[in-house]
């Protein structure tokens, strides 16, 4: 749920739009756009620290985990999504790969000991 043209960003780098990374030359995208592609298996240790139903403004924070067999790194994240109308408007993304070993996510109930289902497992 989506405005056409809504933007995204991650880490400062711009996602979306003419020319966004990744993208082809002149390509125009917004931030629905590779979420048939992504390499996401599933999205763990969902939270929600800050939802402001004035300002229509959510935090979220989750972990990405990676297909079975991939080389792509897990990714932390927090993302903040600005909503008009009940619509994404605006996602500002900061994102963190840690390597295989480091225990994640840090925060409770998981403390870094999050708990995947054998299916999931490599």
């Amino acid at each position: 749920m989506a405005h056409p043209g809504c933007s995204r960003l991650e880490n400062g780098q711009g996602m979306t739009g003419r020319g966004a990374r990744g993208g082809a030359a002149g390509a125009v995208s917004d931030c629905t756009s590779g979420l048939a592609t992504i390499n996401i298996q599933n999205v763990a240790a969902r939270r929600y620290p800050i939802v402001d139903e004035e300002a229509q403004t959510v935090m979220a924070m989750a972990i990405f985990i990676r297909k079975p067999g991939t080389t792509t790194r897990r990714n932390v994240f927090a993302e903040w999504f600005f909503i008009d109308n009940a619509k994404i408007r605006t996602i500002y993304s900061a994102m963190f790969y840690p390597p295989p070993d480091q225990a994640v996510p840090n925060w409770p109930p998981s403390d870094g000991n999050w708990p995947l289902p054998a299916e999931l497992k490599n």
